[in-house]
């Protein structure tokens, strides 16, 4: 007769080292960020970059950071909208924004938004056929007085309800961006409209396989073996467990 307590403690080992092993060997997949600029098609010279980040905010979730960046004619701008294509269009419906300078957004239909929020905040294009997009934020409001915002950075975060966000969804796709106040410190009576195109997006490759040490894999094998070895003698009549 097989002894009872050893018998019982095998399977429950065995199941503990795979286990051991198994969690030592298997990683999660890399999150990762992309940036690109954009610049001005119409209007003041002026250039914005964008961040985008699927980890910072939490799975299935993409962060948007959007900076002004001064060039040598204009020091600042404010940023009124931001406008962006999305891979499938189907998500569109689902999608949520939430920012503390967000103030209105518009999500589809595909092809179709060209201005969001304030009349004013469009990009359409100095006598050439519209900009439109998939969907659009605004940020803040028109003018830099009384607390309505002077925004050059903001930050927002992009999810959907049901599914779960990536930056493949904005692989080169294309961009945009209102700027309202251009100029300098002294003088901001310009604006300005800006488009561009994300780069290729090439997700990351997923980190190293964390492989146990010889001697701990050599260990753990050879515990398992003389377990299994206990278990086949024969117990002493003695050797019991009776449980009240």
């Amino acid at each position: 007769m097989k002894h009872p307590f050893f018998t019982a403690a095998i399977p429950s080992f065995l199941a503990a080292t795979a286990v051991v092993i198994s969690s030592s060997i298997f990683a999660p997949a890399n999150a990762a960020s992309m940036s690109f600029t954009i610049n001005d098609f119409t209007g003041a010279d002026t250039q914005v970059k964008f961040t985008l980040d699927d980890a910072i905010a939490g799975s299935g979730k993409v962060q948007f950071k959007v900076d002004y960046l001064s060039t040598s004619s204009n020091t600042i701008a404010d940023i009124r909208g931001v406008f962006f294509n999305i891979v499938d269009d189907s998500l569109l419906k689902g999608l949520q924004v939430v920012g503390k300078d967000v103030t209105a957004s518009k999500f589809g239909p595909a092809g179709t938004v060209n201005s969001v929020g304030d009349s004013n905040n469009n990009l359409n294009g100095n006598g050439k056929e519209y900009n439109f997009f998939d969907a659009g934020v605004e940020i803040g409001q028109e003018g830099i007085g009384q607390g309505k915002g002077d925004i050059q950075s903001t930050t927002f975060t992009l999810s959907h309800n049901s599914i779960a966000l990536t930056l493949a969804q904005f692989s080169q796709q294309s961009f945009g961006v209102r700027l309202m106040s251009v100029g300098s410190a002294t003088k901001r009576e310009d604006s300005s409209k800006l488009k561009g195109q994300a780069p290729y997006y090439t997700p990351p490759p997923p980190p190293p396989q964390k492989v146990p040490e010889p001697t701990t894999v050599a260990a753990l094998g050879l515990f398992a073996l003389g377990a299994l070895r206990v278990a086949k003698k024969k117990p002493l009549a003695s050797a019991s467990i009776t449980v009240a």
